[in-house]
């Protein structure tokens, strides 16, 4: 049975998932500074202050919105490549897979986050959440990346975040051809994994 204040709890759980949906949706249309309380309220369709209420300032609204937005991704992404793994009969395979998903979107990368990624270059008080999200996508990619027998996944996982989101933005801006960019991404990526499955010093001879 619910009880009132169970219900009360959940309206203000969905108000609260609305209004940081909203701001993403705006941060992805506008950038960081069409971020306000009146514009996120009428942009989830509830009261002009609905956002004052949750959020005390525009600077937490836009942290918290980001962080909501990179665990929904995260739990994504991880759910993305598992299953990939389990369906992948090769390494080959499973990387083509992934290349495919990321490339078709089927990861959640979004316009919103990288405008806070850019916005962080002006503002310190984004960068720890910033450095938050890229920490949590590098977590998914390690556990994948040992398995494919790289050193120091952890690592690797900084090299293919990076790489994934330098094709990203590429895409939103300039995108190519589908069999282009996958080829690309494919040959990218495969390199990265090599390098970080060879030790220093096999790595120092191919490098001359």
């Amino acid at each position: 049975m619910v009880t009132s204040r169970g219900a009360h709890q959940e309206r203000s759980r969905e108000r609260r998932e609305a209004l940081l949906r909203a701001a993403i949706e705006l941060i992805a249309q506008s950038g960081t500074r069409a971020v306000t309380h009146r514009a996120v309220s009428a942009r989830a369709g509830l009261p002009p202050a609905a956002a004052g209420y949750y959020f005390q300032t525009a600077q937490e609204l836009i942290e918290q919105a980001l962080r909501f937005h990179v665990r929904e991704r995260s739990a994504t992404l991880a759910a993305l490549i598992e299953s990939i793994a389990q369906a992948a009969k090769t390494a080959r395979e499973l990387g083509e897979r992934v290349v495919e998903a990321l490339i078709r979107g089927q990861s959640g990368v979004s316009v919103a986050q990288y405008e806070v990624y850019l916005e962080a270059t002006r503002n310190p008080a984004l960068r720890e959440v910033v450095q938050e999200s890229m920490s949590a996508f590098e977590q998914v990619a390690a556990g994948h990346l040992e398995r494919l027998g790289v050193r120091e996944p952890a690592q690797a996982a900084k090299a293919f975040v990076a790489i994934a989101d330098g094709f990203a933005l590429h895409r939103m801006a300039s995108p190519l051809p589908y069999d282009e960019d996958f080829d690309l991404m494919v040959k990218t990526l495969a390199g990265m994994i090599l390098a970080h499955r060879m030790d220093r010093a096999a790595l120092d001879r191919l490098l001359g």
